[in-house]
């Protein structure tokens, strides 16, 4: 008919069939032209009709799906196709409240019941009713058949909620259910790691890798947890299984080179980091260990050539920053450390240890710049509690501007705020005053 042009009759479902061939394979070109064709022989047939929303909707037009679906729904109210197709422009038009409230006029014994139960978790997902969403996925995979779409719909109700305890619980019983699924196991390991609790985790990724070994999100999973465990040869056994499993990974490489690092196989180390880099060019933590050990090296220029690799990816991380300040100091490349220092300035909120970083950076730079100024500034978008540290700095900073009088004002003060961080600020800055010297300067 597609080819000739010319009228053959076909039954309804033979229509259906069609129609619904085209839409499963994603061309909906086809299946709109075969509508129109069944539309013809057929034109107040609900089914076809039906397909003809599916269609609309599929096409984002939803208005038209809508005047469809309204008419149909006048005269066939309790037909449940008709109500889940209604319930899905109610859903586009974000209308979730009636789109639940009409799912739910589909009876249990009707066909469609388990997937209006899908439909309604979904509605609640989308306005963050996480206990009422999970009622619906538990009562689907409690009484229809596994289905990991909605297992993993109900474990992300169970994390919002956050209720480790009962998470586990309910994992414990729905194995005892399915005791061969892997994603039960792994989600069980996950759950019990959040706990803290390392060896069942790893009996849990046991089983996970039991029931599928080639599932490598288990191998990960374990990996992490006998990094955590110190056992980091173990780790890179697990790692190295992801490998080979699912060549190239560059997460499992990035994690040997990791591992490398820290039993100091630092050649090792050097080599995964460039294999991950291989496989994954974008990978700026990768750049970031490399231009790290290059930095313990002493090889400067070569750790700031990876590190600027690392900040072209992402430039807006402060640690890289931090340690380009250190690089460009070594390297006697002044007005680098200035840009960087800026860069770190400019990211928004600062934390404590920022601050402190970029106070001993500047008392390294041969010249006082506007730098002390604008640091100073960003003190005070501290909060209230760092208050006495806040003034510690500021003396540093004031003294290193040559503003003595008013920097010592701030020691005073620093002191009667938080005596006990004196000595903690002392040792990392000299240029506070010891003690005994302090106070008889009191005095």
């Amino acid at each position: 008919m597609l080819k000739s042009n010319k009228f053959l009759f076909f039954d309804v479902d033979e229509f259906e069939s069609i129609i619904i061939y085209y839409l499963e394979s994603g061309d909906t070109s086809l299946s709109n032209k075969a509508l129109k064709m069944a539309l013809r022989q057929y034109p107040n047939n609900s089914s076809i009709l039906l397909l003809k929303v599916e269609v609309l909707i599929l096409e984002n037009k939803i208005k038209e799906a809508e005047k469809i679906i309204d008419q149909l729904y006048k005269i066939e109210e309790n037909n449940s196709e008709i109500i889940i197709q209604k319930a899905r422009i109610f859903s586009k038009n974000k209308n979730h409240l009636k789109s639940i409230n009409l799912l739910k006029k589909i009876n249990k014994d009707c066909e469609f019941y388990y997937d209006s139960l899908i439909m309604i978790g979904k509605e609640y997902l989308f306005i963050d009713e996480f206990n009422e969403a999970k009622k619906k996925f538990k009562e689907y995979l409690d009484d229809f058949e596994l289905d990991y779409s909605v297992f993993n719909n109900l474990i992300y109700c169970f994390d919002n909620i956050g209720d480790t305890d009962e998470t586990i619980n309910y994992l414990n019983i729905f194995l005892e259910k399915n005791p061969y699924s892997e994603l039960g196991w792994h989600e069980l390991g996950k759950q019990y790691l959040k706990k803290g609790l390392l060896k069942e985790s790893l009996t849990a990724f046991d089983f996970a890798i039991i029931s599928d070994d080639s599932f490598v999100g288990a191998y990960l999973e374990m990996g992490k947890v006998f990094e955590k465990l110190n056992k980091i040869n173990n780790a890179i056994e697990q790692y190295k299984i992801v490998s080979e499993i699912d060549h190239p990974n560059s997460f499992a490489l990035y994690r040997i080179a990791c591992c490398h690092n820290k039993l100091g196989n630092i050649d090792l180390a050097i080599s995964y980091y460039k294999k991950t880099i291989e496989e994954d060019p974008v990978h700026d933590k990768a750049w970031m260990s490399l231009s790290t050990i290059y930095y313990k090296q002493n090889e400067f220029l070569l750790s700031k050539e990876n590190l600027i690799k690392a900040l072209e990816i992402d430039s807006e991380n402060i640690k890289y920053w931090e340690l380009y300040s250190k690089i460009n100091l070594k390297l006697g490349e002044y007005d680098e450390v200035e840009i960087s220092c800026r860069e770190i300035i400019s990211q928004g909120e600062l934390n404590l240890s920022t601050i402190i970083f970029l106070t001993k950076t500047i008392l390294e730079l041969p010249e006082i710049t506007s730098l002390s100024e604008e640091i100073l500034k960003r003190m005070d978008n501290l909060p209230q509690t760092y208050s006495g540290e806040i003034k510690y700095l500021s003396y540093v900073i004031l003294f290193n501007s040559k503003n003595i009088q008013k920097a010592n004002i701030y020691l005073k003060e620093a002191y009667i705020q938080n005596p006990a961080a004196y000595d903690y600020f002392r040792d990392i800055f000299p240029t506070i005053p010891q003690l005994h010297v302090f106070k008889n300067m009191n005095a």
